[in-house]
């Protein structure tokens, strides 16, 4: 009950100095005005109109482009990422596959280590 009595009382009087300074008035005004503008009611911006050229078939091409230079899920790209790009992505791409001979896609913690051949 007292917390509730000073949180009032704080209240009572710092609205009580804004209201009795000059300036404070047009400020109380903008908070207010500026607070249900942007909270409750957006931003105009939200509310402008805009039409854009959207073709659907494009993107489908893209897509297939990407899909074509970077596979499903990039995992082309994560396989060119994880080799490097410095110029030695050859030899390490045949050190990994020697390293993974005998492995399934990776997949290690079933048939590794590869069975003696």
């Amino acid at each position: 009950m007292l917390q509730v009595r000073v949180v009032f009382i704080l209240t009572c009087s710092i609205l009580l100095i804004l209201q009795t300074s000059q300036p404070a008035d047009g400020f109380i005004l903008r908070l207010i005005t500026e607070t249900l503008q942007n909270n409750v009611a957006g931003e105009p911006i939200t509310h402008e109109r805009t039409e854009w050229n959207f073709d659907p078939e494009a993107a489908k091409k893209a897509r297939a482009i990407y899909f074509e230079k970077n596979g499903f899920r990039s995992s082309k790209f994560i396989e060119r990422l994880g080799v490097g790009l410095d110029g030695y992505h050859e030899e390490r791409r045949k050190e990994q596959g020697e390293r993974d001979l005998g492995r399934l896609n990776g997949e290690h913690n079933v048939n590794y280590p590869p069975p003696p051949v």
